[in-house]
């Protein structure tokens, strides 16, 4: 064991060592304290909260529906996790083999989106119902703080392309 313990890394060997401790108390380990650093090693969970922002989707009917989602979701992760009544939308689960997100941003928003759709995301989309200018897939946009209050629209039908 000991063999063992010895080729891992520091940071490891420190968490191997605490790991038998009960307590939730940062404090520092006995070899921190004798190579004078403070470094100290604290087992209790990080918070994992993300910050939340609006969006809105509009639906076929013209319907709104303000949501919360995090950031680093997806539009569609936003859609899914705030059960928005969109019919179809997302048949694959984000694996981009159909095109059923597809949504679309007024253009001065589809202008701000950090990233410009890949060539697969591209083929999908060619393959949605009413494809405009500004249409994206909703499983290839990672939401981010700058897109809080953001509206995108559902187009009135959805066309699966694993159906084709």
């Amino acid at each position: 064991m000991l063999r063992i313990i010895s080729t891992l890394r520091v940071s490891a060997q420190r968490s191997l060592m605490m790991l038998g401790e009960k307590s939730n108390v940062c404090r520092p380990l006995a070899s921190d304290v004798r190579h004078q650093d403070r470094r100290s090693f604290c087992n209790s969970l990080p918070s994992l909260q993300k910050k939340m922002i609006s969006v809105t989707f509009v639906n076929r009917e013209g319907n709104s529906m303000l949501v919360k989602a995090k950031v680093g979701d997806t539009f569609l992760d936003a859609a899914i996790n705030n059960d928005v009544d969109l019919e179809g939308f997302g048949a694959c689960e984000g694996t981009l083999s159909c095109s059923t997100c597809h949504i679309i941003f007024k253009k001065e928003d589809f202008d701000k989106l950090p990233d410009k759709p890949s060539d697969e995301e591209m083929d999908m989309l060619d393959l949605a119902y009413g494809l405009c200018d500004t249409s994206r897939l909703g499983c290839q946009i990672t939401l981010t703080e700058s897109m809080d209050g953001i509206v995108v629209t559902v187009p009135a039908q959805v066309a699966d392309a694993r159906n084709r």
